[in-house]
């Protein structure tokens, strides 16, 4: 039986145990679920100073199983904006579909359970018409007003902060969690494992017209946010925009409607990541590491691996890095020809960056090899050993090639120190396919 089959079939006997306490649920885990779910980091900057175990230390009566957000909830610590300052060990399985929208008995809520009293979309939509408006000042009023107080509701409920020493790990091929935000806010030792996160969705995206040439649509809520948190693994997930992809939403104002922010944020002096064997499914933005050029406090910090995902026809930040040193290995960067979002680049070089790239491929029929690197405000990235579209390139030739007066060096001050094996880069395509992504532990 492959390790998938178990999990499933343990999913089916812990749902049917969901009346016994945490200690009876504990026995119906067999030794090979245990072992996963006990599973330290071992690849990446997850595994410096220390390590990253999550829930490894968690006794019996502290593993759980979930399947509504009000038993999750619960099992984090029982107050959703004061989860962040439980660090007993857990280990909290996901069964099901778990909807961060759910009121206290289990129904998915609309924009309407969270919309202030004054909230009008219509309203604000022809108040705030770059027509009428203009684009010299960001919205502001009691629209803007009933606008924000609403998207603060929504987040009050919908964003679940993870305590330290947690695991979060999903049964079987076929745990979900949907329509929220995972906050892991000034904590360390998370793991959280085998979930697919779908559509993290904003009810409430505000217009900018001051947001570039042509204004934008903002948005909250990453599948994902890690700041001022420490030793975190995120592995075998999976992420997409669900149902309601931004494309399907059309345009407002000449602008993409955009309800979804980022896949992971790494931020605000956030250290010692490792994001392996995870899938990005046709998602725009993908990982900001470092969200401010004037955090130089960043410095020495954000030290994050990447390794073994799959980004499918991800637009851009795949990543997007400040100040970090950030290893990328082994990825498979992939853009297809059918591909409803546009594809913008994929490392981006921000202020004092430091990523060490190699032996990534990348498969984008469409796309030229200098597109992938973008440059914002750094000077320097190491790219080696790069399959592109199935031959071997010099991803950094190829952008100062075509960018003569943006030229990027190569020396980025440092190299990766921990242990690791690399997959040849002829054989990622294959491994990342068959091996990336939840349901594939």
């Amino acid at each position: 039986m492959t390790r998938s089959s178990r999990l499933a079939a343990l999913s089916a006997a812990l749902v049917a145990s969901m009346s016994f306490s945490a200690f009876a649920l504990a026995q119906e885990v067999d030794d090979t679920t245990l072992d996963l779910a006990r599973e330290a980091a071992h690849t990446g900057w997850a595994t410096a100073e220390g390590g990253t175990t999550g829930g490894a230390e968690a006794d019996d009566t502290q593993i759980y199983v979930v399947t509504t957000r009000a038993e999750l909830v619960d099992a984090l610590g029982g107050d959703v904006s004061g989860n962040r300052d439980n660090d007993e060990p857990a280990i909290i399985f996901i069964s099901g579909t778990i909807d961060l929208t759910e009121d206290d008995d289990g129904n998915p809520q609309d924009a309407e359970a969270f919309a202030h009293p004054d909230w009008d979309w219509h309203a604000y939509l022809a108040e705030y018409d770059p027509a009428v408006y203009g684009m010299e000042e960001e919205p502001a009023g009691p629209l803007e007003d009933a606008r924000a107080a609403s998207q603060q509701a929504q987040a009050e409920h919908i964003n679940i902060y993870v305590g330290s020493n947690k695991t979060l790990f999903g049964l079987g091929d076929d745990a979900v969690i949907r329509h929220g935000s995972l906050r892991l806010n000034g904590v360390s030792n998370v793991i959280i494992r085998n979930i697919e996160f779908q559509d993290s969705f904003d009810m409430f995206p505000g217009w900018d017209g001051t947001d570039g040439s042509e204004g934008n649509w903002n948005s909250e809520y990453d599948n994902i946010e890690i700041r001022e948190s420490t030793h975190v693994w995120l592995d075998h997930n999976t992420f997409n925009d669900g149902d309601r992809p931004d494309w399907e939403a059309g345009e407002v104002f000449g602008r993409v409607l955009q309800h979804h922010d980022g896949v992971t944020d790494i931020v605000a002096q956030s250290n010692y990541v490792t994001f392996s064997w995870n899938k990005i499914d046709n998602h725009d933005k993908t990982h900001i590491i470092g969200n401010s050029d004037s955090r130089t406090d960043d410095a020495d910090h954000l030290k994050v691996t990447l390794h073994h995902n799959h980004y499918i026809n991800s637009g851009q930040r795949a990543p997007r890095v400040r100040f970090g040193e950030v290893h990328v290995f082994n990825n498979l960067h992939e853009h297809t020809a059918d591909s409803q979002l546009g594809f913008v680049y994929s490392y981006g070089v921000g202020l004092d960056s430091h990523i060490y790239a190699e032996a990534n491929a990348f498969v984008m029929p469409d796309v030229a090899p200098d597109r992938t690197i973008r440059p914002f405000n750094g000077e320097a990235i190491h790219v080696v050993d790069t399959l592109f579209n199935g031959e071997e390139i010099d991803l950094l030739e190829a952008f100062n090639a075509v960018n003569p007066d943006a030229r990027l060096d190569d020396t980025v001050g440092w190299s990766p120190q921990y242990a690791y094996e690399l997959t040849p880069v002829a054989e990622v395509e294959d491994a990342v396919r068959s091996g990336a992504g939840s349901g594939n532990l």
